[in-house]
């Protein structure tokens, strides 16, 4: 079977993808301000205060995609693993465990501990995505060998097929299995990550064919999911049968982040504003999923809810997200001196490092 020809998929980035990172990793820092920290409305609630609980959910809603699109977005340009990449992935996450956890520990938050050290290191629940993307990141080799060597049909029904299985077994009957994880694993990404290649390669026309099928979609599912969240609880159901589709392996959230990366794909423009801004996106993550500062960003965010609640907490929200992306975009360039100067030092020519 000859090859695929990925060449038309390695090219430059256009400051589109890089727009959907930084907007992917502004919906991270706004879901944590949302049923992580001031809860998820119930069915009594819901009824009591239909306002507050509608627009609780319908943030989740759109939020819930973040991790999602961050994943689909490697899938799309495909990961390339090599040794700047690699280390400038593990530079950064050790970058920052180091730099939050000195940091906590001159404010007082923490103290040297088993469980500081264990957080640091990695080996505790926390920071979930960042191991989960390393295994990725090492996989990416065997998922794109098989991308380049398999026909359309086959990579179709691949996709089908661990899609299906993922939809049952992962999200139907969530308690059958323990690997999916509702999203938060590896084998998860890995299907993301297939899901754009394919988009990538094969353009599918009920998301390429028109951008407004895409438009059409995303606010179907803003509106369905809310929706079916929200009417039951008027029926008298004492559940609330809708938060189901506010996992990463739900339908309805797979589909969300597709139709954002074919809707953006067919957004043209450059920005250096962007670009440097975008290069940041994932130290943002870094920060404030770190262990030792997720507790304090709930308590702020669940305190501020306490003060203003309806649509001028959201506003908030909204402001302090950006202002926060902007703060540790900031003191980011310290690390990205620090980088290139590693790169500099261990390849002057930057063409070994880059084998």
């Amino acid at each position: 079977m000859p090859k695929i020809d990925l060449s038309r998929t390695k090219i430059q980035r256009e400051s589109n993808f890089e727009l959907l990172r930084i907007i992917a990793i502004l919906m991270v820092l706004i879901i944590h301000a949302d049923f992580l920290s001031v809860g998820g409305p119930d069915a009594t609630t819901i009824i009591n205060d239909p306002l507050n609980s509608g627009l609780k959910i319908v943030f989740q809603t759109i939020t819930i995609i973040a991790v999602n699109v961050f994943v689909t977005i490697s899938g799309w340009f495909g990961i390339n693993p090599s040794k700047k990449g690699i280390g400038n992935l593990l530079f950064q996450t050790g970058y920052y465990l180091i730099v939050v956890y000195v940091i906590v520990l001159l404010c007082g938050f923490t103290a040297i501990n088993y469980q500081g050290i264990k957080d640091l290191i990695l080996v505790t629940s926390g920071n979930w995505f960042v191991k989960a993307y390393i295994l990725l990141y090492i996989l990416a080799p065997v998922l794109n060998y098989f991308v380049a060597h398999s026909s359309k049909q086959l990579f179709r029904k691949v996709l089908i097929f661990f899609f299906i299985f993922q939809s049952i077994y992962g999200w139907i009957f969530p308690s059958s299995t323990d690997w999916f994880n509702g999203g938060y694993s590896t084998i998860s990404f890995i299907g993301l990550y297939l899901l754009a290649r394919y988009m990538n390669l094969y353009r599918p026309n009920f998301l390429f064919k028109r951008r407004s099928n895409d438009y059409l979609l995303i606010i179907f599912i803003i509106l369905f999911v809310p929706t079916i969240c929200i009417v039951p609880a008027f029926m008298g159901f004492n559940t609330v049968l809708g938060y189901n589709f506010l996992t990463y392996v739900s339908p309805t959230v797979i589909l969300m982040a597709a139709a954002i990366i074919a809707l953006f794909s067919k957004i043209h423009f450059k920005s250096t504003i962007i670009n440097r801004l975008a290069m940041s996106s994932f130290a943002v993550y870094l920060v404030y999923v770190n262990p030792n500062i997720l507790p304090l960003y709930r308590k702020a965010f669940a305190y501020l809810y306490s003060l203003n609640g309806g649509i001028l907490y959201w506003i908030e929200v909204i402001i302090l997200a950006i202002m926060l992306y902007l703060v540790v975009t900031i003191f980011d360039s310290i690390r990205i001196l620090i980088w290139n100067k590693i790169v500099y030092i261990f390849s002057p020519s930057s063409s070994k490092f880059n084998k």
